[in-house]
């Protein structure tokens, strides 16, 4: 598959995941928060393929935004969603190595709502700079390339 598709479609896939009623915004639940962390991670796999990258299979999203040029103005956006990604894993696989041995709490609604709108905005923003038309499948991004 070509960057410039590849772009694309994760980008749709990430629209898509917003519609997704375990994304909502209330209540928060775990199950939610899982749903929210995966769509950063989409945004940020969009950004990073067009830096000519392959972000791997990793959860840690500080991580991957760590590989992006600091140049690229999408980079703060990313900065923002970020945290996410401590929901990617908390609620699949608990573990008993925790400090506490309990289950950490999922965010509260508002957390979770300024969560999804700063998601929102990173989606919006990469969507626009990559020239990504969401509606249209299989088409590929118009300005592939890295932003800057």
């Amino acid at each position: 598959m070509s960057a410039e598709l590849l772009i694309a479609n994760f980008l749709r896939v990430a629209s898509e995941d917003l519609e997704v009623p375990d994304c909502s915004r209330r209540p928060a639940t775990a199950t939610r928060s899982i749903c929210a962390s995966r769509l950063p991670r989409k945004i940020i796999r969009a950004v990073v393929t067009s830096e000519g990258q392959h972000a791997g299979i990793k959860h840690e999203l500080a991580e991957i935004i760590d590989t992006i040029a600091d140049e690229n103005p999408l980079k703060p956006d990313l900065r923002k969603i970020e945290h996410l990604s401590q929901y990617a894993t908390t609620y699949r696989y608990p573990v008993s190595s925790s400090r506490t041995k309990r289950i950490p709490q999922p965010p509260t609604a508002s957390e979770l709502s300024d969560a999804i709108d700063n998601t929102t905005v990173a989606l919006a923003n990469t969507t626009a700079a990559f020239k990504v038309d969401l509606k249209r499948p299989d088409t590929p991004a118009g300005t592939p390339g890295p932003v800057r």
